[in-house]
Parts: C-alpha cells; sequence; structure tokens
C-alpha cells in the first residue's frame, strides 16, 4: 500500500467533509487528538500514523478501496520476475477482512509481495489479504490495516487449534479469530475481549463444512509503515 497516497486522498476527502459542515473539533474530538493536530494534516504540513488514519477512516466510513483504486496500487508495486532469485511473489486477495466484509474471493487478485521461496515453500495455496480498519478482534496480536499470510492447507483448517489464529467467514462478514473444535461445533474465539463486543461463539457443524468457516490459518502478520 502506498500510504503517502493514501494519506493525500484522505486529506482531500476530510477537506471535502468540512467544507460541507463538519467541523475540525469534531474530527479532533473522534480521533481523540488535538484539533491543531487536524489543521496541520489538512494543510499538508504532517501526516497521520497508521492508527489514527484507521480512526479517521471509520470516522469517515470509508476503505482503502473507495480511496485508491485496485488498478491503481498495481501500478505501483507491479509484478516483478523471480524466477532467477530466492523469492517468488504471493497473491494478495481484493478484499478485507472484518464485520460486514464478505470473505475475499479467491482468483481476485489485487496485488503481489514478494516472500523468500523457502518460506512461502512449506505452505498451501498460501496468499495475503488485508485486515479491514473495522476488524479488531485479535488486538493486540493483529491491528487493524495489518497484513495476513494464510496457509490454506485443508487438514489444518479441519483441525483447527485454539492457539493458532485463523481467517474465517461468517453469514454477515469475516475476520479472525482463534478456532477450536468442541464436539460436533467449532468454536470462534476472540483475543480482544476488553473493546471487542463479540464474545466467544459456537458454530454447529452439523448442516456446515468447517472449510467454508475456517478459511486458512495465520503464518504470518505485516505491518506496512
Amino acid at each position: 500500500m502506498d500510504i503517502l497516497l493514501l494519506q493525500e486522498e484522505i486529506r482531500k476527502l476530510l477537506k471535502e467533509r468540512i467544507a460541507l459542515g463538519a467541523t475540525q473539533k469534531q474530527v479532533a474530538d473522534a480521533l481523540n487528538i488535538e484539533q491543531a493536530h487536524v489543521s496541520r494534516f489538512l494543510h499538508g504540513q504532517g501526516n497521520f500514523r497508521l492508527t489514527t488514519l484507521s480512526l479517521l477512516m471509520r470516522y469517515l466510513k470509508v476503505e482503502v478501496e473507495d480511496l485508491i483504486s485496485v488498478e491503481e496500487i498495481i501500478r505501483r508495486a507491479p509484478r516483478l520476475d523471480y524466477s532467477d532469485s530466492d523469492y517468488t511473489d504471493v497473491p494478495m486477495l481484493k478484499g478485507k477482512l472484518g464485520p460486514g466484509q464478505p470473505f475475499p474471493v479467491e482468483g481476485k487478485i489485487g496485488g503481489y509481495r514478494a516472500f523468500l521461496r523457502n518460506f512461502i515453500s512449506v505452505f498451501h495455496r498460501p496468499v495475503l489479504i488485508s485486515v479491514g480498519p473495522r476488524e479488531e478482534a485479535m488486538i493486540p496480536a493483529i491491528q487493524p490495516l495489518d497484513l495476513v499470510l494464510l496457509d490454506t492447507n485443508p487438514a489444518k483448517r479441519k483441525a483447527p487449534l485454539l492457539n493458532r489464529i485463523y481467517a474465517v467467514s461468517f453469514e454477515d462478514g469475516s475476520g479472525l479469530r482463534h478456532c477450536g473444535l468442541a464436539g460436533g461445533s467449532v468454536l470462534l474465539v476472540p483475543e480482544n475481549t476488553r473493546s471487542y463486543e463479540g464474545g466467544p461463539a459456537e458454530v454447529s457443524l452439523s448442516k456446515v463444512d468447517i472449510l467454508s468457516i475456517v478459511r486458512g490459518e495465520v503464518v504470518w502478520v505485516g505491518r506496512e509503515l
């Protein structure tokens, strides 16, 4: 992700919202920062940290894809040829994990990232997925806007371990959870019990295939700065 480009697009949108009636104080209160910081940001005299950007995007009710097209992201980070190197590229699925966000569709690729071939080779069909700005279930281990690398090995997904983190799919969205089997059900447990409203959930597997719920084990977390 091009953070500087994202900052500029958010700056433009925030200026539009303020022109329509929002105030710098309202924005500052929503972000829990000084109004002077908002003013400097609006005038291009400073940028926000990723955590503040995440809060601002939530306040503005926008996603990265609303601000920067996938085509632009790919154009700025073209796919490279790693055939004669120790690296290989891993596809990043278009979409995000989070409440109200359907699990990203396999095959809809929004870009690529390079990984050491020896590291990636032990995983089954690894894919990268972005964590949405409202996915807070696994804080502090995984933050909103992080990237997660998933091992989609069916055997691991059929026998999840509660000490591991998995990308999961729900009827009303997707997210990240600790998962484990309990009789004929799968337990979905968030780590962030302080600020995350949803507690542990138990989903019966009597009529649902566990592979449709547990979509991949998180084997790497990246935070782009």
